[in-house]
């Protein structure tokens, strides 16, 4: 899948946690796609990789708060409105034992994966209600959101929320021409390696998650709505991630 097979000329897409990996992956593949991207993420210093494009507007501040989801989309309706929102800011370098998780930290990730999800998505929905059309809201799960990743219980549960949160939104508005759906990546490395846990075996590019996006944003998706696209090799259908477990059961 490429993104030129996808025609995004004359749309405005907002692209979050736009200075990661994947989220320069996403904003270079819609602009090239013909969006005009407004990328936010609270590192400023990472949203200068855009430089001067001038596809793309950049916008920093900390998404979990309801002033700056706010101030986002003050600047959408200033630039011309919001057809595509793109639900990719985290926090995922945390790796913490769930019984060692204090308060502090289980809300510092829920508020950056989960609310600032949830701020964004009510308001590009009521923005499309009161607009009277229809929208696409993408948002980045896992495979934590349905499996469990060791030390990751902070994560994974904003993952499943972020599904649950994607369902509810398409039953309730789906009526609207509103859509949202979740792919669930894994293993997304900047240079795809040999990886022996995933069926495929090899990792995944940011390209083909963002490839993911373009297709589950544009009509070709039309019918899509409250799903999880696995874009994963493979690795949500297998029952053991390490092979060496099933050759050993095999064995025994």
């Amino acid at each position: 899948m490429s993104a030129v097979q996808f025609d995004y000329t004359g749309e405005r897409v907002l692209v979050t946690g736009a200075a990661g990996l994947i989220g320069r992956a996403l904003v270079r593949s819609f602009a090239d796609a013909g969006a005009a991207v407004l990328a936010v993420d609270v590192d400023a210093v990472g949203l200068k990789v855009y430089g001067d494009d001038p596809r793309v507007t950049t916008m920093p501040g900390d998404l979990a708060r309801e002033d700056v989801a706010d101030a986002v989309f003050e600047r959408l309706r200033e630039d011309g409105g919001l057809d595509v929102l793109v639900n990719n800011a985290a926090m995922t370098e945390l790796r913490t034992p769930f019984i060692d998780i204090d308060a502090g930290v289980w809300d510092a990730v829920i508020a950056a994966n989960l609310r600032s999800a949830y701020l964004l998505s009510v308001r590009a929905v009521r923005y499309w209600r009161d607009a009277g059309r229809g929208g696409a809201i993408v948002s980045m799960s896992s495979p934590g959101g349905s499996r469990a990743h060791e030390n990751q219980s902070a994560y994974d549960v904003t993952k499943a929320g972020i599904e649950a949160l994607s369902r509810a939104i398409a039953v309730e508005l789906g009526g609207l021409g509103i859509r949202a759906n979740c792919i669930a990546p894994a293993s997304v490395v900047g240079e795809i390696r040999s990886a022996t846990d995933i069926p495929s075996g090899r990792t995944t590019s940011p390209e083909e998650v963002a490839d993911a996006a373009l297709f589950l944003a544009s009509p070709s998706a039309a019918q899509l709505n409250g799903h999880v696209l696995r874009v994963d090799g493979g690795l949500h259908a297998r029952l053991r991630t390490d092979p060496s477990q099933e050759q050993q059961r095999d064995q025994d």
